[in-house]
């Protein structure tokens, strides 16, 4: 048996003259005059046959099980071949750290500085493999000697008391360290510090003894100063009776002297009225004071439970003294002082080293590259921690484990595992979105068949776009942002879903004989009607999400062509392979059929749904409508046709539109650092605390802003981020860059210059009395005088100023050899020099290719996201100092200071800036689209008015509302601004078609667009709205906010609500929002298409008239009308009743 056997019985019925309406309402039975047949209307063409039929819909009709199985293994090669090519390559997502304006000053100062540090670092591992194959003696790091990962413990206080004011809180927080510290195998994985003579003079021929192992270093804690080895109640008192005399006299007295007398460096700095032999004699007395007790702060004694109170008022003092505070600010947070020696919130860090001196039986060493080394090593690390220690940190990390102290913990080793169980929740979420839009399909299209295929082919949309994107279009950047099409095609593809479905029903109910006289002329109609339909809200959507690429930045560039591709793909699977399902479903499972409906032995169905309606064509039995058709036409309809609603609807929406336009005016750019996490998670709640209660100090590490001479700007020849998101550049070095004597002295005086200068605290981190500036100047200085570093003391005091330190230009690649290799004075971890300075050290292992220094900002880390007023601040004032010192640099050095930081902070500054911007200009853009779509669609220029209108309304209320709930304008927020256009276009865009294309007055054109579009729309609605709603438990931020911002701007709109609410659940900030943002936009858009548009429209009255061949066709509508204009009884338009695509 063939396809086609079977289908309407393989009969052409014969048609009648008739002129009754498709509606079953209407009641006129007359024909019009002038009236066309369906072979006059559409004429033969390369896609219409004799008949009128579409040609594909004869192959759809004949074919349907060739034609369904042949889309589906299409889908399936291009998905395997997607598997093939993406995912083969490892993560499919671009990191993004890419994504940033590639023109823009600030990316080009980054990638000049992090491109020509690769190189050089390239090129000396080059050198350095060449000089140990040349020496035969492999170059060896100690184990365990470089920092390779951090356990970080937050507490909170639970008591006035604070962290420190009991015991048990105190045992609560030391339980965290010893956790670890305690282990037998702790000693194989702690970091490890080495004496000075366990090092080698240089980085080959290291030594392997026994007797070089290290120690483990001490956690960095104020617990080590409560559980002191040594605590001298008289000493202590002593001290604090000292400073606290005529305070702050002292405190000042000491600060003046302090560096002279400690570290024997400024002595020539030193205030003239402290400059006294009493004054030094006092100070050397309270230092000794002092570090008699600080020296035995190792954390190994008891619990100095008698004295919890006085060590803290130490600790209080010890904060207002330069030299001193570094020793235990890290501890307290920044309400601690004098006036109030208690501590809310404490903190401690546990350093974990590597390489670690573990044995792989499979692999020898020098089969792996550093980097599968260091992979190696963090995942023993994790291995290490998860297998012994995970469960307790948890238990520790719990509310209930310590009624006066809360603890939080976060590992760079874990954390990865954290986001993976917090995305694997949310994922579980996202499925529910997905189980509601599939059981709500099968409600409403009343077929598991159709319902099967119908998630099928809203699924298979985003894998055939994916291909499609990366092969045709060659776009590689795959942006964390595109997952999000997930969900926006669950929304809108089962919109599109439900459109052809209620066409399809309704074509059923049709009173016309050319319609229903055969499966091929049902389905053309029913095929013209909703895909030029469907094609205006997709070419719209499509239109609204390319807007993003006004936007330089290309991970918002990709999601939007990726979004415009796989809504087309949707309504190409819709038009395609869902189509011919309904074939399927027509000839099998209409009626209970068989299980198999393209088997051989399956029976079809006869009569058929479409030979039954033909026989129905001059009957007068009423077609029975669905309850929710039968509302919108008999309630809703009549509701929005009577002038008073109409009257109180208005006053509603001013109201409304008043409120939001006066909050959306309020929307300003985000002042606190953006979270990842919701606030209750306790990683973020860890991270919230780090960043909001404690200072920036000594231990903290500050952004490293470096200042580069012998850079020019990077070459951007043949970037593009879209199609190659690894390929930022080729470096570019200064031919002019000369490190002569003059330039070095320069650099020193730079140097000195931020270290000392107190116009600069605001924004350099202090550590010991000085800025905390890294310049290898010094130690190079140093070196060139004292012949080596091993003698700390005169390199940190400046003694080799005193003689002649410049170092000949043509001598400095000699010496470099060595100097690179020696253990930096100033690295606390006993790093290398050219580790201590890689960033700043142009050193290629023959020659200075660029130098510089870098100082550490006291405002901005490396971790955290501020907001851009914040960064932009620090950003204006470094650069306003590289200006300062480009008036001596750029004739000392040959070439001008290059400023950046190499953690993208001002990177993303820029970002930041783009977000508001695009915000702004993608959103205007995409109303324009939307407006142009519309007139052109329906050729009816106030519909197309009121319809923007309506749009216009939807992005005000959604802008306005995310004041209201207490959102600012962060880069999340932004992006969902500029896309909203495209999520609210949909829904007014129906019910605009339907209005036009419906016949009457304008209150029975309300009422036949409410009629034929109230319950697609509606349904569309219930889809977004249910599948939104598991996004509201979300921990990923970005997802809930999107559900609510969707879901209510489409409640105006009308169609996608469901598919938001479970984005509110999620865990991450980003999933979170983007739940919120759903489910307003969905709110939002249906209330103001159902309510706003169509009121306007009843009130207004503007008649629609059409001319020349349209108005020869008005018999041929979709619900005839007596040829009445809304306001002068002329037939002037007409329904054109198969769209004319």
């Amino acid at each position: 048996m063939s396809d086609y056997d079977g289908v309407n019985g393989g009969t052409e019925l014969v048609p009648v003259e008739t002129g009754l309406n498709l509606d079953p309402d209407d009641d006129d039975d007359s024909a019009p005059k002038g009236r066309s047949s369906r072979s006059e209307q559409y004429p033969p063409s390369f896609f219409t046959d004799e008949k009128g039929n579409l040609k594909f819909v004869n192959l759809v009709v004949r074919r349907p099980c060739s034609v369904f199985f042949g889309i589906l293994i299409l889908c399936f090669i291009m998905t395997f071949l997607l598997v093939s090519v993406v995912f083969s390559a490892g993560n499919p997502f671009t990191d993004p750290g890419n994504e940033y304006d590639i023109n823009d000053i600030r990316s080009i100062d980054y990638d000049s500085l992090k491109l020509a540090r690769d190189k050089v670092e390239d090129d000396r591992k080059a050198w350095e493999t060449s000089l140990a194959e040349a020496s035969g003696i492999p170059q060896l790091v100690r184990p365990q000697q470089e920092v390779l990962d951090i356990t970080y413990w937050v507490f909170e206080g639970e008591t006035d008391a604070g962290v420190f004011g009991s015991a048990e809180s105190l045992r609560g927080m030391r339980e965290a360290l010893t956790l670890f510290t305690e282990d037998a195998d702790y000693q194989d994985f702690c970091w490890k510090r080495y004496s000075q003579e366990q090092e080698q003079d240089n980085g080959f021929a290291a030594s392997n003894s026994t007797n070089s192992t290290g120690e483990c270093d001490l956690p960095l804690s104020a617990l080590n100063i409560y559980y002191t080895s040594f605590w001298d109640v008289d000493i202590a008192q002593s001290v604090i009776d000292t400073l606290m005399m005529d305070f702050p006299a002292n405190v000042i007295r000491y600060n003046a002297v302090a560096l002279c007398v400690e570290f024997n460096t400024l002595c020539e700095e030193v205030p003239p009225q402290y400059n006294t032999t009493e004054d030094f004699a006092w100070a050397l007395a309270l230092n000794a004071e002092i570090s008699s007790l600080t020296n035995e702060w190792d954390g190994k004694g008891p619990l100095q439970e008698p004295f919890l109170d006085q060590i803290s008022l130490f600790c209080a003092y010890m904060q207002q003294l330069i030299t001193k505070k570094g020793l235990m600010d890290f501890g307290f947070d920044k309400e601690f002082s004098i006036d109030n020696p208690v501590s809310k919130y404490s903190r401690a860090i546990l350093t974990w080293g590597g390489p670690l001196a573990l044995t792989d039986t499979n692999t020898e060493p020098d089969d792996l590259t550093d980097e599968e080394k260091d992979e190696g090593d963090e995942e023993a690390l994790k291995d290490y921690i998860v297998d012994n220690f995970l469960s307790r940190m948890n238990k520790i990390a719990s509310s209930k484990h310590n009624p006066e102290v809360n603890s939080y913990y976060f590992m760079g080793a874990l954390i990865l595992e954290v986001l993976l169980d917090v995305v694997r929740q949310d994922a579980l979420l996202a499925l529910a979105s997905f189980l509601f839009v599939f059981i709500y399909l099968r409600i409403m299209v009343g077929s598991w068949f159709l319902a099967c295929i119908g998630m099928t082919e809203i699924l298979f949309s985003v894998p055939v776009s994916w291909f499609i994107y990366n092969t045709i279009f060659r776009v590689k950047y795959f942006a964390f942002l595109n997952t999000l099409t997930l969900f926006i095609v669950a929304a809108i593809g089962a919109d599109d879903i439900f459109i052809f479905m209620d066409a399809y029903k309704l074509s059923g109910q049709s009173k016309d004989p050319e319609i229903l006289e055969s499966l091929e002329s049902r389905m053309s109609w029913v095929y013209r009607r909703t895909g030029f339909a469907m094609a205006i809200t997709s070419a719209t959507t499509c239109s609204a999400f390319l807007c993003t690429l006004i936007t330089p930045l290309a991970g918002v560039q990709a999601f939007g062509i990726f979004a415009a591709t796989v809504i087309l793909i949707d309504y190409v699977l819709v038009m395609t392979l869902f189509c011919t399902a309904v074939v399927i479903y027509h000839n099998k499972y209409e009626r209970p059929g068989c299980c198999s409906s393209c088997s051989a032995g399956c029976s079809t169905i006869d009569p058929s749904s479409t030979q039954e309606a033909f026989a129905k064509v001059n009957s007068d039995d009423d077609f029975k409508r669905d309850r929710i058709s039968t509302f919108f036409r008999t309630k809703m309809s009549p509701f929005i046709n009577t002038p008073l609603n109409r009257l109180f609807l208005g006053i509603a929406f001013l109201l409304w539109l008043v409120i939001a336009v006066i909050n959306a005016l309020r929307i300003t750019p985000t002042k606190e650092e953006e979270q990842f996490l919701s606030e209750d998670h306790p990683l973020q709640k860890s991270i919230t605390i780090l960043n909001r209660a404690f200072p920036i100090v000594e231990d903290d590490e500050g952004l490293n802003i470096h200042f580069i001479w012998g850079l020019n700007k990077v070459s951007r020849k043949g970037v593009s981020p879209l199609t190659d998101p690894e390929f930022f550049g080729n470096p570019k070095f200064l031919d002019t860059f000369e490190f002569n004597e003059v330039c070095q002295t320069e650099m020193l005086q730079v140097c000195t210059d931020l270290k000392q200068n107190d116009l600069y605290v605001p924004y350099i981190k202090q550590a010991g009395g000085l800025g905390a500036v890294s310049c290898f100047i010094e130690e190079l200085a140093a070196y060139n005088v004292l012949g080596s570093l091993d003698d700390c003391m005169s390199v940190l005091s400046g003694e080799w100023k005193n003689e002649v330190w410049q170092i000949p230009e043509a001598d400095i690649p000699a010496m470099m050899q060595s100097f690179i290799y020696e253990r930096s004075c100033y690295s606390e971890e006993g790093s290398s020099i050219m580790e201590q300075y890689k960033d700043n050290l142009g050193f290629d292992g023959t020659a200075m290719r660029f130098a510089g220094l870098s100082v550490e900002s006291s405002v901005i880390d490396p971790f955290s996201t501020l907001p851009e007023k914040t960064v932009r601040e620090q950003y204006d004032k470094m650069i306003e100092i590289s200006k300062k010192i480009d008036n001596v640099m750029i004739d000392a050095c040959g070439g001008k200071t290059l400023m950046t930081d190499l953690d993208t902070k001002f990177v993303f500054m820029n970002n930041q800036r783009i977000y508001t911007r695009s915000a702004l200009t993608s959103s205007i853009l995409g109303v324009c689209i939307a407006f142009t779509v519309l007139l052109v669609s329906t050729r009816v220029f106030h519909i197309a008015f009121f319809a923007t209108l309506s749009i216009i309304c939807v992005l005000v209320s959604v802008t306005g509302s995310m004041v209201i709930i207490g959102w600012d304008l962060g880069s999340i927020e932004a992006i969902l601004i500029s896309i909203v256009a495209g999520f609210s276009v949909d829904y007014v865009v129906h019910l605009a078609h339907s209005y036009v294309q419906s016949s009457g007055n304008t209150a029975e054109r309300i009422t036949q667009a409410f009629g034929e579009m109230g319950i697609s729309v509606l349904n569309g609605m219930v889809t977004s709205v249910g599948a939104s709603i598991p996004l509201f438990f979300c921990q990923l931020q970005f997802f809930k906010k999107f559900g609510t911002f969707l879901c209510l701007t489409i409640a105006f709109y009308g169609d996608d609500v469901g598919a938001s609410i479970p984005l509110f659940f999620c865990q991450l900030q980003f999933f979170k929002k983007f739940g919120t943002f759903l489910c307003l936009t969905i709110a939002f858009s249906w209330l103001f298409a159902n309510f706003g548009f169509m009121s306007v429209l009843a009130q207004l009255k503007i008649p629609i008239k059409k001319k020349g061949a349209e108005a020869k066709n008005a018999g041929t509508n979709y619900s005839d009308s007596d040829g009445v204009s809304d306001e002068e009884g002329n037939g002037g338009y007409s329904n054109d009743n198969e769209f004319d695509a």
